[in-house]
């Protein structure tokens, strides 16, 4: 049965606090954009509160932000109104269009002085641990592959808990790298705000500039082309973040060049592996 979502905010709206007939108003009005919003954001935009929005959303009958926005782009997508996978045959030209996009986006985005910085701590890390879910895990698999090939010590966690429980040991010595899109992933947000807590350093990879994650962050390396939940794990999200692995990667050698013969090293360490 198709969702009368808009409706049932357009008909709550008038018996709604201030505060949340503001979110409402907001949405509304701006439905599109709301999907490519983080919660912080949107608070921000309507002139009320992160709780006031969880609270909007809880009387609308969601049990949080995310839930709220899926339900959301649902709506749009059969309204024609929202995002859809590209198909067809122009497909990969669209693919590689959309790619370039995000990637000259994140080219502008990205402080190089943030990225010197980020370089430097890793260097100096005697431990660096590294935590994204699901898409975001890619991300950070990756990241640990990079890193461990410039014989730094990096680890890549997929379990929560485990990670979680790492962040809650960790200490001033240790760099935490946490990957989300949204910047809302709670069990991401938990580990930085455990990680932070103990003195670690925490660094963010994300496409949202405000979100509950860049509130606990020392830096943050922002890519672009943020996603929907109708779109996660979407390439031209997923290459912005990549790029900016490399961009790291490419700070780290030029902070210290004696990191090149480290992935010769490691290089060659494999190399009996391939016919």
């Amino acid at each position: 049965m198709q969702s009368a979502l808009i409706a049932n905010i357009r008909s709550a709206a008038p018996n709604m606090t201030p505060a949340l007939a503001r979110v409402a108003d907001h949405v509304l009005g701006n439905a599109q954009a709301v999907l490519y919003q983080s919660i912080t954001e949107l608070a921000e935009e309507a002139s009320s509160s992160e709780a006031s929005v969880m609270r909007f959303c809880r009387e609308l009958g969601f049990t949080g932000f995310q839930n709220f926005k899926l339900m959301l782009a649902q709506e749009l997508a059969t309204q024609g109104l929202a995002n859809t996978p590209v198909t067809g045959a122009d497909s990969v030209q669209s693919l590689i269009e959309t790619a370039k996009i995000a990637l000259d986006e994140t080219e502008r985005l990205l402080d190089r002085s943030v990225l010197a910085t980020v370089a430097g701590e890793l260097l100096a890390a005697k431990q660096i641990e590294i935590f994204g879910v699901a898409a975001s895990a890619i991300t950070a698999q990756y990241l640990e592959y990079k890193l461990t090939r410039l014989g730094l010590r990096a680890r890549a966690v997929a379990d929560a808990h485990l990670a979680t429980m790492i962040a809650a040991t960790s200490d001033s010595t240790s760099v935490h790298i946490l990957v989300s899109s949204s910047g809302s992933t709670i069990d991401t947000v938990r580990v930085a705000e455990l990680a932070h807590s103990r003195g670690a350093r925490t660094i963010i990879i994300t496409n949202r500039s405000k979100s509950p994650l860049a509130a606990t962050s020392d830096h943050v390396l922002l890519a672009s082309w943020p996603e929907t939940p109708l779109t996660g794990g979407a390439f031209p999200s997923k290459i912005s973040q990549l790029l900016i692995v490399d961009a790291l990667v490419a700070h780290i050698t030029a902070a210290d060049p004696d990191r090149v013969d480290i992935i010769n090293e490691t290089a060659s360490s494999v190399s009996d592996r391939n016919f």
